[in-house]
């Protein structure tokens, strides 16, 4: 007899309890089958699926316009040189090998010259159409600034000139001048981050 068969006594035998250990034993085994649990991780470079949008490199076309229009050269990606610009992974399916940016990663720089948009023989990007991809927005809650710290770092580091500025000791956003490059968003030290890039309206 089993370790477990002697340690069920007559009554409990006669009470059921052998099925009882066997149904627990079971769900040990089902449990143990689905460790470890799956993780979907982010492909390098793939831009943050809660952030509700594709950020496209500067000056890009609308996106219809762009996902039709790219040929996926990538010589934006060569021509960016902070490397802000990656290839969309190859998880994305029709959408792959498409630049983005992300932030999260690396944001992008605004050079002066913006080299990216020259280079790009198939036109979606150009000088044009809307150097914005996006715009950050401050969480008030999560904010250093807005809880009562003295915190400058986003308006310190923003390479856009008044897109963030100070006021009464908060940062604030200027969406009509904000390009959504992402750099605040990387630079950010608040737990859990206290900037988002949204889409333009």
């Amino acid at each position: 007899m089993s370790d477990e068969k002697e340690n069920i006594s007559r009554r409990g035998l006669l009470r059921g309890d052998w099925i009882k250990q066997i149904r627990e034993r079971g769900a040990e085994e089902i449990a143990n089958e689905q460790e470890p649990n799956f993780v979907l991780k982010k492909p390098s470079g793939q831009t943050p699926r809660n952030r509700g949008f594709i950020q496209r490199p500067p000056h890009a076309v609308p996106e219809s316009e762009f996902v039709v229009g790219c040929t996926k050269c990538d010589a934006c990606l060569e021509a960016c040189p902070p490397h802000a610009i990656f290839r969309t992974p190859e998880s994305e399916g029709i959408m792959a090998g498409l630049p983005i940016i992300d932030a999260d990663t690396q944001p992008c720089l605004m050079c002066d010259d913006m080299p990216c948009v020259p280079v790009c023989e198939a036109g979606v990007l150009r000088f044009d159409a809307p150097v914005a991809m996006g715009v950050a927005k401050i969480d008030s809650i999560a904010c250093l600034a807005f809880r009562g710290t003295i915190c400058t770092v986003c308006v310190e580091r923003c390479p856009v000139e008044d897109a963030i500025t100070m006021e009464a000791g908060r940062p604030m956003i200027n969406s009509d001048i904000c390009t959504g490059c992402g750099v605040c968003l990387y630079v950010c030290p608040a737990p859990g981050n206290a900037i988002h890039l949204l889409p333009n309206k």
